[in-house]
């Protein structure tokens, strides 16, 4: 090894009467080993988090979805979805509609979101088929398709289903089916309003549709379970009033990143007047939110790595000090004011070597103990699970190091600019 490496390591071995210099380089180093393992954990954390987020947002909803650009109807939907079906990229496509109600049942009323269901599409076309956790999405046109798909009447002001007719099936989300205490089998009425026109102008016409409880579905999204509900495309046309048309054609994709150029090749194929959203559009806020916090956890440990690394300048400040007569003499022996300003540079290194390793292995084992052990434990109500696990990435962990070895060169930069203009008899002159 080099002369200036051999120097640095003989320093960092402190003797009786370098103590003090001692604990201050095992503090600089504990104070970098925390850091480092407080920030990969964090970094997990946020990681693991996102990545179960992404995943729930992705299974209770479509990757991809078509509409007309003035929100209109989609008459030629049935076309439209086989042509769609065709796209390089495109792994399944549906038909679908949303009709905003106000439920009731057991004297409670809440609002909530009615998707339509397209039971001719494939399964994996519609996520209502791998969020259900109680009974059957194939009981959601009971009632038959010919009969749900009819126009309402424009005959009476107020249009309810006959008492004896049979119910289509509606599947809850479990927050809704609880708020609601609605189970399978139970009869709910959504209550929707359409207007017409009359010699006193606009008037709203509600109109009450009943339903029977055909299953209870988990998103793991508060947002969803709380205030959506399923049922067949017909029934959610008859809700809305549109007619046989729809509103959305929803596509799942083979790469949930390439979204943006599956979109494109979509909106060639559906010709002008169509837009496009995907999942990263519509929950945009959630996700840069998350981007925000993370970026805010890693300023702020970053900063307590700072902060560890200010021991490392007076470690090397104390060092200068003691060793005062030592560098002289080097320099009286021909050392260069860089070798001296290296031999202290390469103590700081080997500090922040040390501590970055030290970190990274701690970090890697409290996220192990914290995944095999479920240590971070969240409202299971909510999130539709228990725990947090952490994700650790090999681009974060070397991110991490590599912050905190600058952090400790950089702290390096004054005690050895100190050391190298360092004059052989100024340090010999009392000696």
């Amino acid at each position: 090894m080099s002369y200036e490496l051999f120097i640095a390591l003989r320093y960092l071995r402190a003797k009786r009467r370098q103590a003090a210099v001692s604990v201050i380089t095992f503090v600089a180093v504990a104070g970098i080993t925390l850091g480092v393992a407080a920030l990969i954990v964090a970094q997990a954390l946020i990681t693991g988090f996102r990545a179960d987020v992404q995943d729930k947002i992705l299974q209770g909803t479509a990757h991809l979805n078509l509409l007309k650009e003035d929100n209109s109807g989609i008459e030629n939907y049935r076309e439209l979805v086989e042509r769609v079906r065709a796209v390089p990229g495109v792994s399944a496509a549906s038909a679908t509609i949303y009709a905003q109600v106000l439920l009731s049942a057991n004297d409670r009323q809440e609002y909530a979101v009615l998707k339509g269901v397209d039971p001719n599409s494939p399964r994996e076309a519609n996520e209502i088929f791998s969020t259900v956790i109680e009974g059957d999405p194939g009981q959601l046109q009971s009632a038959g398709e010919n009969e749900s798909s009819k126009q309402p009447s424009d005959q009476n002001h107020i249009e309810r289903e006959p008492a004896d007719q049979e119910l289509d099936g509606i599947i809850l989300g479990k927050q809704l089916a609880r708020t609601m205490s609605l189970g399978v089998g139970d009869v709910v009425t959504a209550i929707s309003s359409q207007t017409r026109l009359t010699p006193a102008g606009l008037q709203p016409r509600p109109r009450y549709t009943r339903f029977r409880v055909a299953g209870i579905f988990s998103s793991g999204l508060y947002e969803y379970d709380a205030k959506w509900a399923y049922i067949s495309l017909a029934a959610a046309q008859t809700v809305s009033g549109s007619g046989d048309t729809a509103g959305v054609i929803q596509m799942k994709v083979v790469d949930i990143y390439a979204v943006n150029e599956i979109g494109a090749r979509v909106r060639a194929i559906a010709g002008p007047g169509f837009v496009t959203n995907n999942w990263q559009e519509l929950n945009r806020p959630l996700f840069a939110a998350l981007q925000l916090q993370q970026r805010v956890v890693q300023v702020f440990f970053a900063l307590l790595i700072a902060i560890a690394a200010l021991n490392i300048i007076t470690t090397l400040t104390m060092t200068v000090i003691e060793k005062s007569r030592d560098i002289a003499i080097l320099r009286a022996q021909g050392s260069a004011p860089r070798s001296i300003r290296r031999i202290f540079m390469l103590q700081g290194l080997v500090i922040g070597l040390i501590g970055a390793l030290s970190g990274l292995l701690l970090g890697l084992g409290l996220s192990w103990l914290a995944n095999h052990y479920q240590l971070i434990s969240i409202p299971a109500e909510i999130y539709s699970v228990s725990h947090i696990t952490l994700k650790v990435r090999l681009i974060d962990c070397a991110e991490v190091a590599i912050l905190a070895i600058v952090i400790c060169l950089l702290a390096t930069i004054y005690p050895a600019r100190t050391a190298s203009k360092l004059t052989p008899v100024e340090a010999l002159r009392y000696e």
